[in-house]
């Protein structure tokens, strides 16, 4: 359980960071990229990277560019939230699992509405069922917790 809190704890706080980066760097990049400057930066990288990497890492800007600044805002709230919910459910605190798994499902949603439409390729499917996996293991375990507190503590005694 601890592993998983652990594995939680660093997505959102690896997610609160590069949101807030996207939140504040999306205007920026996408006057760069109507500007041309983006091109001209990629050129010099591409005896490095080769033509066909340089073209993906454009396509993949491109699509960042097309993106709403509201979805990496929201983002960073659901995290937060999503945050909130491990802390608590690293004390023990039940409530916790409610924050986390609401947090994990309106990300999905805010997913569906910004970024999904835009990506040709959707990881829904995957990112829903990780979500799921991760929340019913919190779930188990907060039920096994619980019917081990319900359990006589003197078995001796009728």
């Amino acid at each position: 359980m601890t592993i998983l809190l652990v594995l939680s704890f660093l997505n959102a706080f690896w997610n609160i960071i590069s949101s807030l980066v996207m939140y504040l760097m999306s205007p920026i990049m996408v006057e760069m990229m109507k500007n041309g400057q983006v091109e001209g930066m990629m050129t010099s990288y591409s005896a490095l990277l080769g033509e066909e990497q340089m073209q993906m890492a454009m396509d993949g800007m491109k699509i960042m560019a097309q993106i709403d600044p509201k979805y990496w805002l929201f983002q960073l709230i659901l995290f937060v939230g999503s945050l909130v919910g491990v802390i608590r459910m690293f004390k023990g605190n039940k409530t916790g699992l409610h924050i986390y798994a609401v947090s994990q499902i309106l990300m999905l949603i805010n997913a569906s509405v910004y970024l999904y439409p835009k990506q040709p390729q959707s990881n829904f499917a995957s990112e829903l069922l990780l979500t799921l996996i991760f929340i019913l293991l919190y779930y188990l375990y907060f039920k096994r917790m619980e019917t081990s507190d319900n359990l006589p503590q003197n078995l001796d005694q009728p």
